[in-house]
């Protein structure tokens, strides 16, 4: 993805970068635009390049970002280091970590990549959150995902409309997923931690992206993101084996006291409570913002629910719900 854009605000940022950094005549390469407002683009001088990002601060959270920039690196992860900003315009000029994500290097390189995400979880759980931006995974904010789930994905994409004996059930089904969160050891956690949010580096180390959302929540929330990645499914095999390597670190760490049953259970539900709000916003992305490309990850999403649903008996009204409406509604729509 690439050019040059004239828009008002490139054109600002531009400006604001030559100001800042000494350059006059600078045209911008895009790199790419994400799920929500932001833009990035590079500029490279001689042997440094530099990462520009319009960030409009009446919709991104510049504050936060750059707060936790340090506190992830003050923990030894690799991250961005924001070289100069502008929180009022909404401008950003940041180290560049190169275009490498590790999504396209998955496959038969797995078991060379996954561990080493996982290590970069155990430094992540430890990130101290600054108190003027910390925030919580409560039982309300649960509450406001799933209801993502019943509002843009049910409703507006879907226009399922369910019977009050089946919304009851579900609702108790959703009173599972929080209560499993909520008792979790509660810890630093990064709310997107995957494939196409770490950068490789060097061709054997990973770099974080995206952490403005950073909150204190649920042990296994970044771990559930991580190997039930929306954009790449591991066979269940090197799910398991992960999952197990995940748990013994968090057990060397003194942050899990529980035994491994305990913890795939509480991952199992995480995951599922993580995907249902995921359904809501790749329909909202699509149905609000014109961005229709996340539908296409939408099946391995419906796959996964399905799959815990079907190893919890306490889920079965939510998995008949996919069964015989979801999926069938899904498919109506591909047709």
């Amino acid at each position: 993805m690439g050019g040059i854009l004239t828009d008002l605000r490139t054109v600002q940022l531009t400006r604001w970068f030559e100001r800042q950094f000494g350059f006059s005549a600078v045209k911008l390469e895009v790199i790419s635009a994400d799920a929500s407002f932001r833009r990035y683009f590079r500029f490279k001088a001689a042997d440094t390049s530099y990462v520009l990002v319009d960030a409009p601060p009446d919709t991104e959270k510049n504050h936060q970002f750059i707060a936790l920039a340090l506190a992830y690196a003050q923990v030894g992860l690799d991250v961005p280091r924001v070289l100069d900003s502008d929180t009022n315009l909404g401008f950003m000029c940041l180290t560049d970590l190169g275009d490498q994500t590790l999504l396209p290097l998955l496959g038969d390189q797995s078991q060379q990549w996954y561990p080493r995400a996982i290590k970069q979880l155990s430094m992540l759980a430890n990130v101290v959150i600054p108190p003027s931006i910390i925030s919580y995974y409560d039982r309300e904010f649960f509450e406001l995902e799933l209801e993502l789930f019943n509002d843009w994905f049910m409703t507006q994409y879907l226009n399922l409309n369910l019977n009050s004996i089946l919304k009851s059930e579900l609702k108790s089904c959703f009173e599972l997923l929080i209560t499993s969160a909520i008792s979790q050891p509660q810890v630093s956690v990064h709310r997107d931690f995957h494939s196409r949010n770490l950068m490789v580096r060097d061709s054997q180390s990973l770099a974080i992206i995206d952490f403005q959302d950073t909150v204190t929540g649920p042990l296994t929330y970044d771990i559930a993101s991580l190997l039930k990645d929306c954009y790449f499914k591991l066979s269940i095999s090197e799910r398991d084996d992960l999952l197990q390597l995940s748990y013994q670190m968090y057990v060397e760490q003194g942050l899990c006291r529980g035994d491994f049953l305990q913890f795939k259970c509480w991952f199992d539900l995480m995951a599922l409570q993580r995907h249902l709000k995921v359904c809501g916003i790749f329909s909202r992305l699509y149905l609000r913002d014109g961005k229709s490309a996340y539908l296409n990850d939408l099946p391995l999403v419906v796959d996964y629910i399905i799959e815990v649903c079907r190893d919890y008996s306490q889920l079965a009204p939510l998995l008949t719900l996919f069964i015989d409406h979801v999926v069938p509604s899904l498919s109506a729509k591909e047709s």
